[in-house]
């Protein structure tokens, strides 16, 4: 054996062996660059492979039987060994073979340190090219036509979605994203592409009584090819089985090694009630519809809650059904902290808060240790009669990690010195749900705090861009025009307050600021004589226009009322004016801000030249 190991040595079989198989490993990894650059078919690269499976054999096979000499090849057996220049050629294949290993080596360098993590449009560093176990589960396609089949079909893509959601080894798109597409005539690799994942789920799923066929794929976006598919011809009772193993599948097809562990983790996300999974479709379904018409909020978010009750009566562990819940309550005590309508009956702002505060305590009890619930306590606390150590669960709650929904903390926290931290929590948040408008919207507000309003323009453009179209964004833009000074800007001329945050003309903001304060004035009076007005936009208008007194007395009439606190927070974030009233004006937001420790007055991000205080 040693003899045949010493002809192999001395023939350089073996370092031409080595260095085949790093010029091998080259070749393939820029085949792969070309297939995707030049949307190659998967063909192209298997012949790649077989080529150079072929060619390793062949270059063994002629290194054992040939010599490279001065004179040219030469069969080994006809070379004299006392001539032999082996030994010469295999120093150079030891530098070739030293100079492979460097190009190798800074290819690892670039592609972990350059090419895998570049600088977005906003400065952070994200992954250039999606992680291979990127993956989005788009909506199941329903095949019939029953009365409930289509929330059928959704709430089967969602336990599939958050089961996989479980497995730190996948990045799963969140469902805000994956469900924008539903009903789309728009090809797999576009919508890849938008959601930054490598691999898409899809099916479809058709009921006949008790029978159910469900169809699932996984499919790797970029040439279509199929990673894992299957049909399954079951009765209703046996769907939990179905979608278990689904999961489970696609799962094992990305390579993830699932234990007993891993798959109860993911089997206990489930609602595993077909009644109850189709009411919380509904109920998303109708709090989506709600915030879209921007009206009556609360009267269509009665509907939305009557079926999250009852998908929360199947699994109370339900975190975003509470959440989502819990809004109704919030848009109550807006509304009537703010004169926009009156107490139905005595005391109904107050139990109605306490109805929040419980949902919210209940939420974050139910909730497992992580960001999440880190997020739900500091909510919580601002939502109590007591911020004291609300800066420690602030910085607790934006630590890096998880993709959670978050709420209140955005209407908050701005002015306060927290921006910078609301910030990254919002990217982070659109890294995996880039389609969550929320989040979309907040942050160009964000940015505006954090001193940047160039960059939340472009936030607002890059929102855009992925497809999605909202009011709160165009409100965005048009704070991030008033704050970079450019109020001739068309887009911040032409704003339109139709489905905005605020209820009033933005015209008198942008007059206030451009200095014609007679026309502003008078704006405002006409708004506050006018049958929309409330508490809150007359405050805000108030103090754009330098009507300290009346800004004050708004306050007052606020503060009193039971989570008056929530209206009062908006309008200091959404005034960027710093302060827009006096705090002695308003005793228990006073009292609040003290225990919290935050600086008064606030920042101010746009200096109206009327507000002299």
């Amino acid at each position: 054996m040693s003899g045949v190991w010493g002809e192999l040595k001395r023939r350089n079989v073996v370092r031409v062996a080595v260095a085949y198989a790093i010029v091998s490993w080259l070749v393939l990894q820029l085949t792969d660059v070309l297939m995707s650059l030049l949307d190659l078919p998967e063909w192209v690269g298997k012949f790649v492979l077989l080529l150079i499976v072929v060619g390793f054999f062949l270059a063994l096979i002629l290194s054992w039987a040939y010599e490279l000499t001065p004179e040219g090849l030469k069969k080994d057996k006809d070379v004299d060994r006392n001539q032999s220049v082996a030994r010469v050629t295999g120093r150079k294949l030891d530098l070739a073979i030293i100079a492979l290993l460097a190009v190798t080596s800074s290819y690892f360098a670039i592609d972990k340190f350059v090419l895998d993590t570049i600088p977005d449009a906003e400065g952070d560093t994200v992954a250039a090219r999606p992680a291979q176990n990127s993956i989005a589960v788009l909506p199941f396609v329903p095949m019939s036509s029953g009365e409930n089949d289509s929330y059928f079909a959704d709430g089967l893509t969602e336990e599939i979605l958050n089961a996989l959601a479980q497995l730190p080894e996948l990045q799963v798109t969140a469902r805000t994203s994956s469900f924008f597409f539903k009903g789309q005539n728009i090809p797999v690799p576009d919508i890849a592409a938008r959601l930054d994942v490598v691999n898409v789920v899809e099916g479809s799923v058709r009921r006949d009584k008790d029978r159910v066929r469900i169809t699932a794929q996984l499919i790797r976006a970029a040439d279509g090819f199929h990673l894992w598919s299957q049909t399954y011809d079951r009765t209703l009772d046996d769907v939990f089985a179905v979608q278990e193993d689904i999961a489970e599948s696609i799962a094992e097809a990305l390579g993830v090694v699932l234990d007993d562990d891993a798959r109860q983790v993911m089997r206990d996300v489930g609602i595993r009630d077909v009644g109850a999974f189709i009411a919380y479709q509904k109920g998303r379904e109708l709090y989506a519809t709600a915030h879209q018409s921007g009206d009556s909020i609360s009267d269509s978010l009665a509907v939305a809650n009557e079926y999250l009750d009852r998908a929360l009566e199947a699994n109370p562990g339900l975190t975003v059904a509470r959440l989502l819940k819990t809004d109704r309550a919030g848009h109550i005590i807006l509304e009537i902290s703010v004169g926009e309508r009156d107490e139905k009956y005595p005391g109904e702002a107050q139990e109605t808060l306490e109805a929040l505060r419980k949902d919210y305590d209940l939420a974050w009890q139910l909730s497992p240790p992580g960001d999440q619930r880190d997020i739900l306590d500091l909510e919580r606390m601002l939502l109590s009669d007591d911020w004291s150590g609300l800066p420690a669960r602030f910085q607790k709650a934006l630590q890096p990690g998880g993709c959670p929904q978050i709420n209140w903390t955005n209407t908050f926290l701005n002015p306060y010195g927290w921006a910078e931290q609301l910030v990254e929590k919002s990217r982070e948040k659109l890294r995996c749900d880039p389609m969550d408008f929320i989040a979309s919207s907040h942050l160009p507000i964000q940015l505006v705090y954090a001193g940047d309003p160039e960059a939340a323009l472009l936030a607002v453009e890059q929102a855009e861009s992925r497809g999605l179209t909202h009011q709160w964004l165009m409100d965005g833009r048009y704070w991030a025009l008033l704050a970079s000074g450019r109020t001739d800007d068309p887009a911040a001329r032409g704003a339109s307050q139709v489905g905005s945050i605020l209820r009033y003309d933005r015209q008198i903001l942008r007059e206030a600021l451009a200095g014609d304060i007679t026309l502003a004035r008078k704006m405002a009076e006409e708004y506050w004589s006018g049958p929309d007005a409330d508490d809150t936009n007359s405050l805000l208008v108030a103090a754009v226009v330098g009507d300290r007194e009346r800004a004050n007395k708004l306050a007052s009439q606020i503060d009193v009322h039971p989570g008056s606190v929530i209206a009062l927070a908006e309008v200091v974030t959404y005034c960027f004016c710093g302060a827009p009233f006096d705090l002695e004006a308003a005793p228990n937001f006073k009292a609040r801000i003290e225990e919290a420790g935050f600086s008064w007055p606030p920042k101010k991000i746009i200096d109206y030249p009327s507000k002299t205080w």
